[in-house]
């Protein structure tokens, strides 16, 4: 059996998720002692126990429900048949007592996708690596995203065609930091072709560059794309012009967005 600490460090480094239920308090007898634990994955795989029949079916079950919701959760079960405990779900073993676990969800935290491995996207992920970000860097060169440490998952791929085979989920962060005018236009492009439903996309341009490549992409794609997604020139206005400047302002824009703050007004509504 693999150890439910290295697992969870495997699932933030994989970009996966898990629920660690942890036995918190119990009183009288029952299955799970104080501190126990158990790892239950998505697929209904798990690492640990924390006591088997019924009462980990009823945890199994509960942690479903914080895979779906993301939440963590506190909640007591009854080991009796009579079921007198106030606030706890019945299980109908007859051990006798209460046991509370305290349900933890794991993830990877946000998903951010990179484009561009250059100076600026360098910046980017030294100062994000140590946030609740897992950052996939891609960049359309050979060996340049091998020069950069700090990213879960690293691609050198057509921008074109660039995660195609990757599962994005809804509600992601994407950053366009290329090497080119082009080819950011091809990655803006690709990004709303893909319908990913993203929460933000940053775009590194000046004010005129914005202006064309949003009038290029309605022209494109149509006058209803979804352009309140879209901020460009990237970052809120702190000053600095340097690579590592630039990436705080990025980052404190990004953190704006993702904690529900004010940020600045994008491009696309002045």
């Amino acid at each position: 059996m693999a150890d439910i600490y290295e697992e969870i460090v495997r699932i933030k480094q994989k970009g996966e998720e898990g629920v660690l239920i942890t036995a918190v308090a119990k009183e009288g007898h029952g299955p799970a002692g104080m501190g126990t634990k158990m790892l239950v994955f998505p697929d209904g795989r798990r690492e640990g126990t924390v006591g088997g029949g019924a009462l980990e079916y009823a945890a199994v079950k509960k942690a479903g429900q914080c895979l779906k919701e993301k939440k963590n959760y506190m909640k007591k079960y009854s080991l009796s048949p009579d079921n007198d405990v106030i606030d706890g779900e019945e299980t109908g073993m007859i051990c006798g007592g209460t046991v509370t676990f305290f349900y933890e969800y794991i993830g990877s935290g946000a998903r951010l996708y990179l484009f561009g491995a250059g100076h600026i996207g360098k910046a980017l992920v030294y100062h994000l690596k140590n946030l609740n970000y897992y950052i996939t860097l891609i960049d359309n060169r050979e060996g340049m995203v091998e020069t950069i440490d700090g990213a879960q998952n690293r691609i050198t791929v057509n921008y074109e065609t660039a995660l195609k085979d990757e599962d994005i989920p809804p509600c992601s962060f994407f950053i366009i930091a290329s090497h080119s005018h082009s080819l950011d236009y091809i990655i803006l492009k690709r990004i709303y072709e893909a319908h990913w439903s993203p929460k933000y996309i940053g775009l590194i341009a000046s004010h005129s560059k914005g202006e064309a490549m949003i009038q290029q992409l309605t022209k494109d794609l149509g006058p209803d794309i979804n352009l309140s997604l879209l901020y460009t020139p990237v970052g809120l206005d702190i000053g600095g012009e340097n690579p590592d400047e630039i990436a705080i302002s990025i980052i404190s824009e990004l953190q704006a967005i993702r904690c529900n703050k004010n940020g600045h007004k994008h491009l696309s509504k002045r």
